[in-house]
């Protein structure tokens, strides 16, 4: 039986297995209902990695919904119902939550980023700060907003040049820059940094 060596998240990311985060999870539902064995939780998460070995090792890649469905199994099969309860009731909070912060930023799908939001931040950041299109529909994440707000503040550097303007915002154009800014619209969202075209 091959070693299981990744696991594929949500977002379609492929990522190392670490079985220190099923002991966590199950140890979570453990507190949850009164246990306090974290040695059980390791011998459970054990019984999970044979059993996802079993079935997918060397075969394929499990997701992270599988192994979360090994985990109730194993949960069930090892007589902890209360401990599978509590696991299912979190596993399903966390399922609305994720709901929610999709349906937030009219999404399929979460990054590492969304994910690190609570839902009141979302929504902040869906109503002040994430560019709309013109029916309101949300069209950037919050990972293209902070690239967006990161180039905003580094594009004055980049193209800052002393021998044509001065820190008081004046300037002084070379001929070469006059004949450049009678000629401005054929440059307009001619170059671009990332996705992100320059405009005049």
């Amino acid at each position: 039986m091959a070693k299981i060596t990744k696991i594929e998240k949500r977002d379609g990311r492929i990522v190392d297995f670490d079985q220190e985060k099923i002991t966590n999870a199950i140890f979570k539902a453990v507190l949850a209902v009164g246990g306090r064995d974290r040695e059980r939780a390791k011998f459970l998460s054990d019984q999970v990695v044979k059993e996802l070995e079993k079935r997918y090792g060397g075969k394929k890649i499990p997701t992270v919904e599988e192994i979360q469905d090994i985990v109730e199994k194993v949960l069930i099969e090892h007589g902890h119902a209360k401990t599978a309860k509590a696991y299912i009731l979190y596993r399903q909070k966390k399922a609305e939550i994720r709901e929610e912060k999709k349906r937030i930023l009219n999404k399929d799908r979460l990054d590492d980023i969304d994910k690190r939001f609570s839902i009141n931040a979302l929504r902040v950041l869906a109503y002040r700060y994430l560019i709309k299109d013109e029916d309101g529909n949300i069209i950037e994440s919050p990972r293209e907003l902070f690239q967006r707000v990161a180039l905003t503040m580094v594009l004055p550097e980049i193209l800052y040049d002393e021998r044509i303007y001065s820190k008081d915002g004046g300037y002084n154009p070379p001929i070469a820059l006059s004949s450049y800014l009678s000629n401005l619209d054929a440059y307009d969202r001619k170059l671009s940094i990332g996705k992100y075209h320059l405009t005049k």
